[in-house]
Parts: C-alpha cells; sequence; structure tokens
C-alpha cells in the first residue's frame, strides 16, 4: 500500500495515511473518525489478510459518510486478491481497481488516479521504473558502489536528498550489503527513480553513476 501511496505523491495527489498522520500516544480511531469527514476521495485497500473486526468497522463508518457526502469511494485489491470478501459484500455497488499482479500496475494505477480525481489520462510508466529488471538492479548497485563508497557517504546523501534515515530502511553486514537492501528497500517502494536522482544530485561528477543515468533513460 505504501508503495502505491508514493505512485499517488508523484501525481501530485494528497495522500492521508495513518501511519503518516497518527502521532504516536493518539487513538487510532479517534484520528481516523477526525480525518473522514476532511476526505474528497476515498480508497480502501484489501491485501491477502483481508480487514480485522476494527477495520471492518471503519470501513463501514467511511463508506456512510461517503454516501452522504457524494464522495468517491474506491475499493483497491492488492496482489493476489481477485474479488471482495463476503464481509464487504457491500462494496460490490463500488467499481473497485485491481493491482492483480504486482503494486507497480502502470493501467491499475491509471484507474486508481482517475477515480480519485475524475480525470482521465493515457497510463503512463517512467522508463526508470519500467526497466529496473534484474540485470540493471546489479548495475545499479555497481554504479550507487562507485559514487558512494563508505557508509557514511550513501546515509549523508539518504538523509539529505531523500529525507530519510538509512539506518531505518537498510542494515547488513558490510557496505556492498546495505547498498543492496537499500535498493531492495527503494524498490518495494516504489521510489528506484527518486533514489537515482538523489544520488545523481548528491555525486554529480561520478562518471559511472553519469552512465548508469543516462542508459537507462535513454535504453
Amino acid at each position: 500500500m505504501r508503495a502505491i501511496a508514493n505512485q499517488l505523491k508523484k501525481h501530485d495527489i494528497k495522500i492521508w495515511l495513518d501511519e503518516e498522520q497518527i502521532p504516536p500516544g493518539r487513538s487510532f480511531q479517534d484520528e481516523i473518525q477526525k480525518a473522514i469527514p476532511l476526505v474528497k476521495s476515498a480508497a480502501i485497500f484489501i491485501g491477502l489478510k483481508g480487514l480485522g473486526k476494527w477495520q471492518r468497522m471503519e470501513v463501514r463508518s467511511l463508506t456512510t459518510k461517503c454516501v452522504e457526502k457524494d464522495i468517491p469511494l474506491i475499493p483497491v485489491l492488492l496482489p493476489g486478491v481477485t474479488e471482495l470478501p463476503e464481509t464487504l459484500v457491500f462494496l460490490k455497488e463500488y467499481t473497485w481497481v485491481e493491482f492483480s499482479k504486482s503494486t507497480d500496475d502502470p493501467q491499475a494505477l491509471h484507474n486508481l488516479v482517475w477515480g480519485i480525481t475524475a480525470t482521465q489520462s493515457s497510463p503512463q510508466q517512467k522508463p526508470t521504473e519500467l526497466w529496473f529488471n534484474g540485470d540493471r538492479l546489479q548495475q545499479f548497485h555497481k554504479a550507487l558502489l562507485s559514487a558512494f563508497p563508505t557508509t557514511a557517504k550513501l546515509k549523508q546523501m539518504v538523509r539529505f536528498k531523500l529525507d530519510d534515515n538509512l539506518d531505518a530502511r537498510a542494515g547488513g553486514a558490510n557496505h556492498s550489503e546495505v547498498v543492496s537492501n537499500l535498493i531492495v528497500w527503494a524498490k518495494a517502494e516504489g521510489r528506484l527513480e527518486e533514489l537515482l536522482t538523489a544520488a545523481r544530485k548528491e555525486n554529480p561528477g561520478n562518471q559511472n553513476l553519469r552512465r548508469f543515468d543516462e542508459q537507462i533513460r535513454g535504453g
């Protein structure tokens, strides 16, 4: 779900996620109830584990608010889920979006953006997201090692260019493993292109990173 949220942000869509908006020590239920009346559209993400008791109550409350205020309500089926659970049969009244194979599905993302904004455009996927296959991930790993030969330098890039904490995102027994785990994290979060762009900005003079960037964007 976080990977999809990051892709929506790239479309200038403001996202409300409980893990990002609710500070420690606050009641999840109270904060969610405060947020529901303020939303202009809502998406319900359904994974393989389904919804818990509290989540089902939240969905019912959200559905009521959406009906009252004529707010779009979009069921989103995550990879592995092919139909709505029986406990949420009332959601069958709404057209859903299905990420059938991967959260990187450009058509599903296009449909979700369309549902949120009520504006349809051609589905797009940036080349760097589309072409980061296994070989190029390995090339990216080598380029990052060349541009940031120490964990300290890599940590600085992640902190200042990605506004994130390397220690919280990628650990490892050695520097090469840290770089590898950082790439794995970025791929899972849909932030590979962002990581590449940040690395180029932090070390614009590194030839290995420059060649890789030019190859993947033009290749």
